[in-house]
């Protein structure tokens, strides 16, 4: 069986930390490792994380000053050591105990360019579900280059990726406050083949304190330079093209529920 790391960014999610981690221990395919990089959190969150260090169930990395979701999770993957990565947000928690288990027999199957991921439930403050992803979006695999850059479809999140391919493309571009999940998706999308677990991996909360609340208008703004930056053409004119069909499908992805 193949070794994952799950990275786990956290800052001030005290209130759902435990539910996030004991989601992992709780899973039929354990990870090598639990990193939780806590970005200076100002609530209880290291008081919370005090049981699960001192039992050796966790690894924590505690950033002095906040440096952000980006610069944390690639901090996490590089104190790692598993062949395989994973990022869940502390405020989230697996919704399935076979979500590892059924991602590492997907990639066993796929080979090292293979990304396995799974579907998504939305859940409120209290953890009940609200709806499923894929009800809402078209659920797509293979070569989803296309889809990814266009935020077409069902965008996959929390998937398993290769170690070695996620340093290949550089990891997390820490100068992005947001966003900078998508930007990877886009630059993994240009190596890999994404391929889909079958079960519901993630339950994603509604959270109402999340980076995703973020002006509207930095979250347009920051998508639309995130797209130019990974365009990989020098003609103007083709460029031009490229942009107005992306700001197409990104009018119509920012009137649906973002994942």
């Amino acid at each position: 069986m193949i070794s994952i790391d799950v990275i786990i960014a956290n800052k001030n999610n005290g209130l759902f930390l435990t539910k996030c981690i004991e989601s992992i221990l709780s899973q039929t395919l354990l990870p090598k490792e639990i990193i939780v990089v806590d970005d200076a959190s100002t609530d209880d969150s290291i008081s919370l994380l005090g049981p699960y260090v001192r039992s050796g169930k966790i690894t924590l990395i505690q950033n002095q000053t906040s440096l952000g979701v980006a610069k944390s999770r690639n901090l996490g993957v590089m104190h790692g050591t598993g062949d395989y990565i994973t990022t869940l947000d502390a405020d989230d928690f697996y919704y399935d105990i076979n979500k590892l288990s059924a991602e590492a027999q997907v990639i066993m199957h796929g080979g090292n360019n293979t990304i396995a991921f799974s579907d998504v439930m939305r859940v409120d403050m209290q953890s009940k579900k609200m709806w499923l992803f894929s009800d809402k979006r078209h659920l797509h695999e293979g070569d989803l280059s296309f889809h990814i850059s266009h935020l077409k479809g069902f965008i996959p999140r929390d998937y398993i990726v290769s170690r070695k391919i996620f340093m290949e493309v550089g990891g997390y571009n820490s100068n992005l406050r947001i966003y900078e999940d998508w930007d990877l998706k886009i630059k993994l999308s240009k190596l890999c083949y994404w391929r889909f677990s079958g079960v519901i991996g993630t339950a994603y909360r509604n959270n109402p304190k999340g980076l995703s609340r973020s002006p509207k208008k930095e979250h347009i703004l920051t998508m639309r330079s995130i797209f130019k930056e990974n365009l990989n053409q020098n003609n103007s004119f083709i460029r031009a093209i490229l942009l107005t069909r992306f700001f197409f499908y990104h009018s119509i992805y920012l009137g649906q529920p973002a994942i």
